[in-house]
């Protein structure tokens, strides 16, 4: 009983790094369908796969929230230059 537990966890697991590699493809924020991955399991995995890609986001970027600011929002996180 114990290794159809330990097969079941295994499972598992490949589901939720399916789960991120569709995410990050489809633009989607890899941290958030990890963490829906793991609770939800293939549902979570059949969920991304349905959906299509992320507006506004590049697919393939990176999730986690880090994204390239273009020229005019970046002028908000720096120093004023003085002169």
């Amino acid at each position: 009983m114990g290794g159809f537990l330990i097969l079941g966890a295994v499972v598992w697991l490949v589901v939720v790094v399916i789960t991120v590699q569709v995410a990050v493809q489809k633009g989607r924020r890899a941290w958030a369908w990890a963490i829906l991955g793991v609770l939800f399991g293939p549902f979570a995995m059949f969920a991304v796969v349905l959906m299509g890609p992320a507006k506004g986001r590049e697919a393939g970027a990176s999730g986690g929230g880090t994204r390239e600011r273009d020229d005019t929002s970046a002028a908000f996180f720096e120093a004023p230059d003085e002169k």
